[in-house]
């Protein structure tokens, strides 16, 4: 009979539904139990536990239930064990997670132990009774015949068959590993975790001397608990976040491996070191691009065929559950996406482990006398997330800004990492409490890199202070409004518009005034489609920063008044489309009393309409436009 021993790490959170699976990857998926889906409680206490992937699930009693435990992984909650005889049971036999008498599968782990001195299972699946249960599997810390604590390990438990193998964890660490088992007498047991991943991994053989490798393996079905070892020994005193089981065969394609590990690095906050992979198969953090940037890579996701549904996060090497962080790491929290809405989104960020201390080096002219911290953060960005909030805990570090005014998020959107050439983009801190300060509304674009100005005093004034942007359209106009302060020593304000997102063209330009604060432009051509518009500040000596991005959809009709006030007796209307529909138009009294009414055919493109208004007074009326999806109202004064 063998038993394989074992311990893991880490979690963050996900949406199940139909045909989901970690990373994609669903051939041979037979168990998947993660802490933020299928669980049921009473009193905060965990009465089933249901399979991601189907219809079984775990079940405990009384007390013997472990406890769901709220943000307790990078904002997703855990399921906590705390020694004793806490322990779930799931179904057997047939419905086991392995197949009985399989000899080649994968389990992959996210979890912790809250201590390095005591055997503590985590998950088996064996028969109930030996030396003749057959063959076991089995996740667990050390269980004494290891040569040492901190361990994990397999070993075969009928003589002669002696063999254990170890690999050093630490009490209360979040672990993540892979274990592949093979069917075959030497080699048959590879473990990936944290501490070899990208260098290949760890190779043990778990049945020396067997003349019978197939027979040894003959796993049974009989036990599939967590918590607990099936004699009611090594209860667990620690959590788990997620187990993945695949039957028959292992996880072997490196493609599936990536998939399946970012999905768990992106949900749980991991940082892996390595090139994280979406479920479609693209590159969504690359290396070598962000070379000197893979510290503490964590970010925002939407994957969809993995429920992956990242809409707030930190990195567990710096953070806490809830995000509180860590006292001295200069936790970063990134949330509230406004447009995570679009499947394969991902905002991806990692640091440059730069010092957590204020200095006056690589500052920008506009900001001469100020402080800013050492660390950088890179951007990798696919899809567009829209908007976020950054929350910086500066708890534990020497910081002498006091208030929101003293603290600045600079960008840097050349991506060079070089703050003090290129276009740089800043905004202000909308909160500083409990030494943590927020900033809303940032947009981070793909390759650029952000820092934190920690004490913005200095003699020369910052660039403006960007404190509102916004886009609406009105009918065949887009209304731009933007708010600002500091801009003393502002020139101008550029307006800029696109239609993809990516290529701006100058469209307008406002003049500053320094004692106005509040200002705004008409766009006069919205057509189908989307829309993007920024602003461009520019100071008297050139140099200038962009708020941030607004956007607004123009709808399939465009409809424009060509004269207004009325001095005849008709009204001309150019109506724009993007496919045929028909239309009511209406002229009615301000008091709602109908004058005239047409029902016309709108074709694709440009339509030209007359509305008689004969028997129209002078006065003011209503015109309202109405189609399959969209009504319009507008003023009307006839002469």
């Amino acid at each position: 009979m063998k038993r394989i021993y074992f311990l893991f790490f880490v979690t963050l959170s996900c949406v199940f539904v139909s045909a989901q699976s970690p990373g994609g990857v669903s051939t041979g998926l037979s168990m998947w139990i993660k802490s933020n889906s299928g669980t049921s409680t009473t009193g905060g206490l965990v009465d089933t536990w249901s399979y991601a992937n189907n219809g079984n699930s775990f079940a405990s009693t009384g007390g013997n239930r472990p406890t769901l435990v709220s943000n307790g992984l990078n904002f997703n909650p855990v399921v906590r064990f705390t020694g004793g005889s806490k322990y779930m049971d799931g179904p057997t036999g047939v419905n086991a997670p392995l197949a009985q008498y399989d000899d080649d599968y994968t389990v992959i782990a996210v979890w912790k132990s809250n201590s390095t001195t005591t055997f503590q299972r985590i998950w088996e699946q064996r028969g109930n009774s030996c030396p003749s249960c057959g063959d076991a599997f089995a996740l667990s810390t050390w269980d004494g015949s290891a040569p040492g604590p901190g361990a994990y390990g397999d070993e075969l438990g009928v003589p002669p068959f002696s063999h254990t193998m170890t690999r050093s964890y630490a009490a209360s660490v979040w672990n993540f590993s892979q274990f592949n088992l093979y069917n075959q007498m030497t080699g048959d047991l590879e473990i990936t975790d944290l501490q070899n991943l990208g260098s290949g991994p760890a190779i043990y053989n778990t049945d020396p001397g067997a003349t019978n490798g197939a027979l040894i393996r003959a796993i049974d079905v009989t036990v599939n608990r967590m918590g607990l070892n099936y004699d009611g020994t090594g209860p667990l005193d620690g959590d788990i976040a997620e187990i993945i089981v695949y039957g028959g065969f292992p996880i072997t394609s490196s493609t599936e491996q990536s998939k399946i590990f970012t999905y768990l690095a992106l949900k749980y906050g991991i940082h892996l070191g390595v090139n994280l992979t979406s479920s479609a198969g693209s590159t969504i953090w690359n290396t070598t691009t962000n070379t000197g940037y893979n510290t503490s890579v964590f970010g925002l996701a939407l994957d969809n065929a993995s429920g992956l549904s990242v809409s707030q996060s930190n990195s567990m090497n710096t953070g806490s559950g809830n995000g509180a962080g860590q006292s001295g790491q200069g936790n970063l929290v990134i949330s509230n996406p406004s447009a995570l809405s679009t499947n394969q989104t991902f905002l991806i960020v990692g640091n440059n482990n730069g010092a957590l201390t204020e200095s006056t080096t690589e500052l920008p002219t506009a900001a001469a006398g100020s402080q800013r911290l050492g660390r950088e953060w890179k951007v990798q960005r696919t899809g567009n997330p829209g908007t976020v909030t950054t929350a910086f805990n500066l708890s534990g570090l020497t910081i002498t800004g006091t208030n929101p005014v003293n603290f600045r998020l600079m960008v840097d959107q050349d991506g060079n990492g070089d703050f003090t050439n290129g276009t740089i983009r800043y905004y202000t801190a909308a909160t500083y409490a409990g030494n943590v300060v927020t900033f809303n509304n940032i947009t981070l674009n793909n390759t650029e890199v952000f820092a934190l100005i920690t004490n913005a005093t200095g003699s020369t004034p910052l660039p403006v202070n960007w404190k509102s942007f916004t886009a609406k359209a009105v009918n065949a106009n887009v209304v731009l409004n933007w708010a600002v302060d500091n801009n003393e020593t502002a020139l101008e304000y550029v307006v800029e518009h696109s239609t993809d997102g990516v290529n701006y063209s100058t469209v307008g330009t406002v003049v500053n005034q320094a004692s106005v604060k509040s200002y705004s432009f008409v766009y006069p051509s919205l057509t189908s489609g989307n829309h993007y518009f920024r602003i461009r500040q520019v100071d008297m000596d050139g140099k200038g920063t962009y708020s941030k991005i607004a956007t607004v959809k123009g709808g399939e009709i465009i409809i424009r008044l060509l004269n207004n006030p009325v001095r005849g007796n008709y009204v001309d209307l150019q109506i724009t489309a993007v496919r045929s529909s028909k239309a009511t138009i209406r002229l009615q009294s301000v008091g709602g009393m109908e004058v005239t009414l047409q029902n016309v055919n709108i074709i694709a493109g440009s339509n030209r309409i007359r509305v008689p208004m004969e028997k129209a007074a002078s006065g003011n009326y209503l015109l309202k436009i109405q189609t399959d999806d969209l009504v319009v109202t507008e003023k009307i004064l006839k002469l």
